[in-house]
């Protein structure tokens, strides 16, 4: 159960994949505002697993009552669309794991404490999460140019979208105990690379487009 006035944290990589949500908000040189009854803050932890943790760690020493983690994603798939926006209800650390020669063992074969597969804790419902695409996703510290690691990866997980910061968020809110969730916009597929069929202007404007209606719905 949500109060009705929460402290919610909007967790970015990058200022820039939210700056048409701080310009709609009034922030101010990242200062919270309210917006409906809430409390709205933001965190840019720079790229990568290594910053999210610690910058979100650092962070949730304040108390929040909901993370919700946004950004751009590449897709696997064909069946998603570049500008799309996506919940990603699950996702993995797929490198995490050992080599034995041309053998991968993933880490839940190896027999260690901890785990690297995460599910979205925040059980929320609205209009806006109900119409987003459910999906999976890598969370990775190489994104993928190459056809065959593309292939490989695939065969082993099965994931639909490549960040390179939504599993750190993931556990290091379930370790704080912090409701989470996680909110993608396709800017890429992943293929070899090509950034001249990337839109990540158009992706942007419907990652904030979609944030904006969902923090309007969280009554």
């Amino acid at each position: 159960m949500y109060l009705c006035t929460m402290r919610i944290l909007i967790v970015s990589a990058t200022v820039f994949e939210l700056q048409p949500l701080l310009d709609e908000l009034g922030v101010k040189n990242g200062q919270a505002v309210k917006h409906r009854s809430h409390e709205v803050h933001f965190l840019h932890t720079g790229v990568g697993m290594t910053q999210t943790a610690y910058a979100l760690t650092k962070e949730l020493r304040n108390s929040y009552n909901l993370v919700i983690n946004a950004g751009i994603a590449g897709s696997f798939y064909r069946g998603i669309k570049v500008g799309e926006v996506v919940q990603v209800i699950s996702d993995c650390i797929v490198e995490l794991g050992a080599e034995d020669d041309e053998e991968f063992i993933p880490f839940k074969d190896l027999s260690l404490p901890g785990k690297n597969t995460f599910s979205n804790s925040s059980h929320l419902i609205t209009a806006t999460l109900d119409e987003l695409k459910k999906v999976m996703g890598a969370t990775v510290n190489k994104v993928h140019g190459n056809e065959n690691s593309i292939s490989l990866l695939l065969k082993r997980f099965d994931v639909e979208v490549e960040t390179m910061e939504g599993a750190a968020m993931a556990l290091v809110c379930e370790q704080e105990q912090v409701p989470y969730l996680q909110i993608r916009s396709i800017s890429n597929y992943v293929t070899k690379r090509n950034r001249d069929a990337w839109d990540i202007p158009l992706a942007i404007k419907n990652l904030n487009t979609a944030l904006l209606q969902l923090l309007n719905e969280i009554a």
